[in-house]
């Protein structure tokens, strides 16, 4: 092993990356949250691990009534409060497992957390969901890459569990028995390019097939 090799630790994704041109795929992470926003329109939103706000500013643009951003990087929250600055949006370092110290319960209309559950510890998992659950009157936005091995083996990085589609929802249904579950899935479509230096752009078609998902999406309506 390098021991010079550079660890992430981080998988914030810095806002100069989102660039067709240099970082094709970086479009994919957008369309999470134009989808997103199927349920954001007129509501009051948590982003929870927002990274460099990015996608708040995207639903904020696309109609919600106020956005707060909440992620544990103090980097990426400095980030985003320079990169947005609107009266309508604010960004916070919080801890996602304790949300009540620092919101009221249903302080939010809609909680978007997009990518979060592959970097929590699995033990934590259900901490979490009933942290972001307390703080949400209405509808969860919950998305995580599906796992594309049989099994899961950690082998370092900011991915510390991977869930197949079956445990995803197993997860979601123990978590919101009296709420209702839905969701769809995300695949991710190379297109080819016609561009010497770039073979491929990326696009995302959705699927009602979890099993064939690059991303599952759970949408939890609250009714509890």
């Amino acid at each position: 092993m390098n021991q010079n090799k550079k660890i992430k630790t981080s998988d914030n994704t810095a806002i100069e990356h989102f660039n067709r041109f240099t970082h094709p795929a970086s479009s994919t992470s957008i369309d999470r949250y134009v989808l997103a926003n199927t349920w954001t329109k007129g509501k009051k939103v948590l982003d929870a691990a927002t990274g460099q706000g990015y996608g708040a500013g995207i639903l904020l643009s696309l109609g919600a009534e106020s956005v707060l951003g909440i992620d544990t990087d103090k980097h990426a929250i400095k980030v985003a409060n320079n990169l947005l600055q609107s009266p309508k949006a604010q960004f916070k370092v919080c801890d996602i497992f304790n949300l009540k110290k620092d919101f009221k319960e249903n302080e939010f209309d809609v909680c978007v957390s997009l990518e979060t559950f592959e970097h929590l510890p699995p033990e934590r998992i259900d901490e979490y969901l009933q942290s972001i659950k307390r703080v949400t009157s209405e509808t969860l936005v919950i998305s995580t890459p599906q796992r594309k091995t049989e099994e899961w083996v950690y082998n370092g990085g900011t991915h510390l569990y991977e869930y197949s589609a079956t445990e995803f929802i197993e997860v979601l249904k123990r978590n919101f028995p009296d709420d209702e579950v839905g969701g769809f899935g995300i695949i991710e479509v190379p297109l080819k390019a016609d561009n010497p230096d770039i073979e491929y752009q990326w696009g995302s078609t959705i699927t009602t097939n979890l099993s064939q998902a690059w991303v599952m999406v759970g949408v939890i309506t609250l009714n509890s």
